[in-house]
């Protein structure tokens, strides 16, 4: 049997639709030395070697040894492993004929996550046809590509990705196939892959940090929510007219005093951090956002008067931003497990897209409004002239802090290298760098395929195909000439209301509290379980009798989990208070080593049994502290039923 035979043998197994395209070009090219400017040719040991011809230059390079390419393939791995020890994610840039990889592979346990990514098609093809691809084929958790576009295969890999077992990225490349035609979608999957893992490790970090804090946040802002209109009012009020976003970066002092000319030409939207910047230089904005829950980010929103403008406000955000908010507010929604529960019931509050940065949150306002253009101001995504924010923001006035990259570097802070819009160095962090290219994802959207998006931040680092780049002075004269009505349009989308049913609200609300004290009567079963488990391990004496007392117990343990969240919603809400105790568990649960294949020992059994109370016990926890704000939030929207109950009596009298 032929290698292609045997290759594409194992591969229909893995992934039908790629051992047919590789069968297909079987067909028209059969089993060939060369393709292009790949050519397989024999080592002095008598292996397959590669040689690369730039058909340009004429210039003719190795891929792998002429010599011996094993051996040369086994050093490079040992230098790998032993600089790189304690990744477990690995990504392989460049296949060849995959000598490089199948020894890296080796050494490699089973269970690592592995991608492997070819984009030279031709060059595949003939490794396919001239060596024995086994070692990629038959592996668990590997995903193989050659399709530059590369998305679904980064969406597989990425599915694997679990932040409790995450110990390290370990990259394996080779410098000789750097200087190959497609060689410059290495560095894209590495952004790619780098951004991924940001979001993800990310998003599961904040839940960690500040799931429950949010959750509490939005029921203790529950007042709020039943008195002030939703965002949804606000969707497509201004469709066609241009947005001004105006972000804290340190850009914004070149150009913000050009808002005083745009009150009836733009909508001019703040992100909370900007506003007292704005407020010094004598701007008013038409809309402020805000949406983090920290309480250290109340500060922003502090003392400010603005009584004419406009508050969109997620309720996850403290609760003395928009209990001290002096003008009107909408409310948002993240449609997270909390506000999805109140979409559903009250009615959607307007759905809107945020990822670590307000600023992300007000683009997506500004898409919603339907604003075209849609312009970013102070949106530096970096920090020119070796300052990280705008003068008069609460970290400069308020907490003396020096707000520099020399200050950064001084902490510690991990900094990136990038070229600014005028093509000069400039210094960003990590989570500037994600927001970027959370951004750059979402100008691909359909959604805004047919609006403008302006970039006149004249600093910083936001490019995109889809982005005009140029200053604030020619947006405004080039799109925002024509004047509009921005407070009547604000005004009359408020006073459309709120309006809501009470006895529905009542009810779902009973039913919520009802699930959630049933919910912690599980927890307290659960422990109980855990104990009866460990009980009927210490009288374990390898009789059949004993030994099914013991699974019996254990699996009513197991079993006992799904009951905690057996309401959907309920659950879900629960899952996000006690973040830190799922995390702790699913930690604790991989450290749990048990040989494939081997019976299960009690040792094992008793160290499970340990990391079940340790969730069970922070579900309880949890639950007990969600039960009375829910208990509050029904006794809230009750007074409100019966004064809209009286306020309707008196009109029908």
């Amino acid at each position: 049997m032929s290698f292609f035979d045997h290759n594409l043998a194992l591969l229909k197994q893995a992934s039908e639709p790629l051992a047919q395209a590789l069968l297909f070009m079987h067909g028209q090219r059969g089993e060939p030395d060369a393709i292009g400017p790949f050519a397989v040719e024999t080592a002095k040991n008598g292996q397959p070697t590669l040689r690369y011809t730039d058909l340009e230059g004429g210039r003719s390079t190795y891929l792998h040894s002429p010599y011996d390419p094993q051996r040369e393939a086994e050093q490079y791995a040992q230098r790998l492993l032993e600089a790189h020890p304690k990744g477990n994610f690995t990504i392989c840039l460049g296949l060849g004929l995959g000598y490089g990889v199948e020894e890296v592979l080796k050494r490699l346990p089973e269970d690592e996550r592995v991608l492997v990514f070819e984009p030279h098609w031709d060059l595949f093809y003939l490794a396919f046809c001239h060596r024995d691809l086994s070692f990629l084929m038959g592996r668990k958790n590997l995903t193989l590509t050659c399709d530059r576009e590369y998305s679904g295969s980064m969406w597989n890999y990425m599915n694997l990705f679990e932040l409790a077992g995450f110990q390290g990225l370990r990259w394996v490349t080779s410098p000789a196939f750097e200087n190959l035609p497609y060689s410059s979608s290495f560095k894209d999957v590495a952004e790619k892959v780098r951004y991924e893992m940001m979001t993800v490790g990310g998003n599961v970090q904040t839940l960690m940090v500040m799931g429950e804090m949010q959750q509490m946040n939005i029921v203790l802002n529950f007042p709020h929510i039943l008195d002030h209109p939703p965002f949804e009012n606000l969707i497509g009020a201004f469709k066609g007219r241009p947005g001004v976003i105006v972000s804290a970066g340190p850009s914004l002092e070149k150009n913000m005093h050009l808002l005083k000319e745009l009150d009836e030409r733009a909508v001019i939207i703040a992100v909370d951090t900007a506003v007292k910047p704005l407020m010094a230089a004598g701007i008013t904005p038409h809309v402020v956002v805000t949406g983090d829950p920290q309480e250290a980010n109340y500060r922003h929103l502090k003392g400010v008067d603005l009584p004419e403008a406009y508050l969109i406000a997620e309720p996850q955000s403290p609760v003395n931003s928009l209990r001290d908010w002096t003008g009107p507010r909408f409310i948002c929604s993240f449609h997270d497990n909390m506000m999805r529960w109140v979409d559903r019931v009250l009615g959607s509050r307007g759905k809107v897209i945020v990822w670590g940065s307000v600023a992300v949150m007000a683009y997506d306002i500004a898409v919603k409004l339907g604003c075209d253009p849609i312009v970013f101001i102070g949106q530096d995504l970096s920090f020119p002239g070796g300052r990280t924010y705008t003068g008069g923001t609460v970290f400069e006035t308020e907490d003396r802090q020096e707000m520099t990259v020399d200050a950064l570097q001084k902490r510690g802070t991990p900094l990136i290298n990038m070229e600014d819009i005028y093509g000069q160095p400039v210094k960003t962090n990590r989570q500037m760098y994600a927001y970027l290219g959370f951004l750059k994802n979402r100008f691909d959207d359909p959604e805004v395929r047919d609006r403008a998006l302006i970039n006149a931040t004249e600093g910083g680092i936001l490019m995109h195909p889809r982005i005009k780049v140029m200053s604030l002075t020619e947006a405004i004269e080039g799109y925002m000439g024509e004047r509009f009505d921005v407070w009547g349009t604000l005004q009359q989308a408020h006073r459309a209301g709120n309006p809501i049913s009470y006895p529905n609200l009542l009810s779902e609300l009973d039913s919520l509290l009802a699930a959630l004290r049933q919910s912690e009567e599980y927890t307290q079963r659960g422990i109980e379980l855990v104990g009866r488990t460990l009980e009927a391990l210490e009288k374990e004496d390898g009789s059949q009798a004993a030994r099914g007392e013991v699974v019996e117990q254990y699996n009513r343990m197991i079993a006992m989990r799904k009951f905690v969240t057996h309401h959907e919603e309920a659950g879900k809400m629960i899952e996000l208070a006690n973040q830190s105790g799922i995390f702790a568990f699913a930690q604790g649960v991989k450290n749990v080593k048990r040989v494939d294949n081997e019976p299960i020992s009690n040792e094992y059994l008793k160290r499970a049994c340990y990391h079940y109370h340790t969730l069970f016990v922070s579900s309880r926890e949890a639950i007990a502290r969600m039960i009375p704000l829910f208990e509050m939030a029904r006794e809230q929207a009750r007074e409100r039923s019966t004064r809209s109950g009286a306020a309707l009596a008196v009109q029908a009298r």
